[in-house]
């Protein structure tokens, strides 16, 4: 029987609108020190297992020519002015992440290497489920320390370990650097180079994990591999990774949360849903008004943190307008009704189950960006992780028929019944409407210029 909830519709608009409120002190700091904040060494501490990894790809340009290659092929043929820097390639600082059991609330870190607290950690695993995590901070905020209570979550209701990438981050790191590390990581686990601690990951086993900008990231490795199928001309595309060839295979599954899909944030469901959500109606950060720092404005000038904003329309970007999924390993997908973000997240699914990959969709009605991880306490948010666990487990191995066979529901706001909806009917809206509302704002977009002068006294 399903729990009535005791979060009322009323409660939610009242802590979103509070959340909003609380937020106001910290809108108008600079992008450097929102970064510095979010970066920071944290102990660790209390029921979970931290093994810190670095991973490499040195000198295997083969990479980088892989990720060219899939920009180029994804990219927009009629729009000859897209540019982007191909990054260099770097050591990738990662986290291997489990729930540790018997230890209290409080209890320290053992002092032990980080490959013994690997092994650990193995010992509290009884699954051999591998979930790879991107975490979300809108591309320039975010580590896998910030994220370890919100992993060890999965990795406690799963029974399975952890991943989570400490890609490098905007503004001074742009698109696509946060891919190739992404990258470096994912084949890192198919492929463990030398004194790895742990053994190869069969794809089976693995599955994509993430939330709003890592999820999107998510999205933007499975269209990497697909677009190396195409490329290549084979199910089993291959690459030079650490001094030999190996092939780039697809996950065993996603399942991502509150997906930023949309990097222009043009959709309907973006004014629709502003009085519902936790963003502002204006990204601060483009306002003149906003602080300037070593950070932002970059040198040259861009108008947008992330990317390019040539770039803003790139399948790689923005995967709601990737065009084709076919080939993609099913998709478990939660979105807020009340998100602003929400019609991005909607026609991705339905565009990916159009073309028959498996789309398990749950849209939480009412729920704003993120509840799940921002109100944890809620009963929506409470059912959301069971259902995020669930599908990590049922993805790998593809053992259920819900994951054979994909669905859709919606999940009311206050008795948390579900009620059936059809994915390829979640949304009127075509990619040709949705491209031509992103390259509307694409086109308004100016580079931030900010006052360095003021910035610097």
């Amino acid at each position: 029987m399903t729990p009535r909830s005791s979060t009322t519709r009323a409660q939610i608009v009242a802590t979103v609108s509070d959340f909003r409120k609380a937020r106001l002190g910290t809108m108008w700091d600079s992008i450097s020190q929102r970064q510095r904040s979010s970066v920071k060494a944290k102990k660790v501490q209390g029921p979970l297992w931290v093994s810190q990894v670095q991973y490499s790809a040195a000198g295997d340009d083969d990479v980088l020519h892989l990720l060219r290659d899939t920009i180029g092929s994804l990219g927009d043929e009629e729009a000859n002015h897209e540019n982007y820097i191909l990054p260099a390639l770097a050591k990738v600082n990662c986290e291997w992440v489990g729930w540790r059991s018997n230890a209290s609330a409080n209890e320290p870190e053992p002092q032990l290497s980080e490959e013994l607290k690997y092994k650990a950690l193995m010992e509290d695993v009884s699954s051999p489920l591998t979930i790879l995590y991107l975490f979300g901070g809108n591309f320039y905020t975010g580590s896998p320390a910030a994220y370890r209570r919100v992993v060890a979550k999965l990795a406690k209701l799963t029974h399975g370990k952890v991943l989570t990438v400490g890609y490098r981050l905007a503004p001074q790191n742009p698109f696509p650097a946060a891919l190739l590390d992404i990258l470096v990581a994912y084949l890192s686990l198919l492929y463990p180079p030398a004194n790895s601690y742990h053994e190869s990951v069969q794809p089976s086993d693995l599955v994509l994990a993430g939330d709003s900008a890592g999820a999107c990231l998510c999205l933007s490795l499975v269209q990497i591999i697909l677009a190396a199928r195409k490329i290549q001309k084979s199910v089993k595309p291959t690459v030079l990774f650490n001094g030999r060839h190996v092939e780039l295979l697809m996950p065993s599954g996603l399942a991502i949360l509150s997906p930023a899909s949309d990097q222009t944030a043009s959709l309907p469901s973006w004014s629709s849903n502003a009085s519902s959500d936790i963003f502002e109606d204006t990204l601060p950060a483009l306002d003149p008004r906003f602080p300037a720092c070593e950070l932002w404005p970059t040198k040259p000038p861009r108008g947008n943190l992330y990317c390019e904003v040539s770039m803003l329309t790139h399948p790689l970007v923005s995967p709601v307008v990737a065009r084709e999924w076919n080939g993609s390993p099913p998709m478990w997908i939660a979105a807020g009704g009340g998100e602003r973000l929400t019609d991005g997240a909607r026609f991705l699914a339905k565009n990916a189950a159009d073309q028959e990959v498996i789309v398990v969709w749950e849209e939480y009605e009412a729920m704003p960006h993120l509840w799940a991880i921002l109100f944890p306490k809620w009963p929506q948010a409470r059912l959301c992780w069971e259902n995020w666990a669930r599908a990590c487990v049922l993805l790998a191995k593809q053992q259920s028929t819900t994951v054979t066979s994909g669905g859709g529901c919606k999940i009311d706001v206050e008795s948390l019944k579900s009620e059936s909806v059809d994915v390829q009917a979640l949304t009127r809206l075509s990619i040709d409407e949705i491209l031509s509302c992103m390259k509307q704002h694409q086109n308004t977009v100016k580079p931030f210029l900010g006052d360095r002068e003021k910035a610097m006294l």
